[in-house]
């Protein structure tokens, strides 16, 4: 049984931060991390979100397990692979998708993830996501461009997930 918490990014998140931006399985499947590992990133995602949105860490019974977060209008999330399979991906999406929706007026929350990230495109779809474009975008640990799947979750489609749900 999970027991998941979440709370704001801090310098105490830095050695398992490091962890995740030394793992070149990890960053590859972020669009926005440099590789080899940037200790001044990894830095500046150990501090409170300041841009429009919000970044969580996620902590399973006490235990490090991932960041999630929201910029703007979209979802991201990364988590060590020591925790992959166990559920917390899909249940930090639902949780941070509900305070998005709780805590906006947005009509939709959309994601993204490389063509070859098929545990995160299957996190989407158990969440309620649907894919409705794919096209060409530019990695920045892979230096280049890579087909990227984009997903998106209407508010309308969220309530009646959380309707049917009940």
């Amino acid at each position: 049984m999970l027991d998941l918490t979440y709370h704001e990014p801090s310098a105490d998140d830095l050695p398992e931060m490091t962890a995740l931006a030394s793992n070149w399985t990890i960053v590859r499947q972020l669009g926005g991390w440099k590789w080899p590992m940037d200790p001044e990133q990894v830095a500046k995602y150990c501090k409170p979100f300041e841009a429009k949105g919000f970044l969580w860490t996620i902590k399973d019974a006490g235990e490090w397990a991932g960041r999630i977060g929201v910029t703007g209008t979209t979802l991201g999330y990364t988590l060590p692979p020591a925790v992959h399979g166990r559920g917390i991906a899909t249940q930090a999406v639902y949780d941070a998708t509900a305070h998005f929706f709780a805590t906006t007026d947005h009509a939709a929350l959309d994601a993204t993830t490389w063509i070859d990230n098929p545990g995160s495109h299957r996190v989407l779809l158990k969440s309620g996501f649907t894919h409705w474009y794919t096209g060409y975008e530019q990695a920045q640990a892979r230096r280049h461009p890579i087909l990227c799947r984009h997903y998106r979750l209407t508010r309308t489609q969220w309530d009646a997930l959380r309707a049917s749900a009940k």
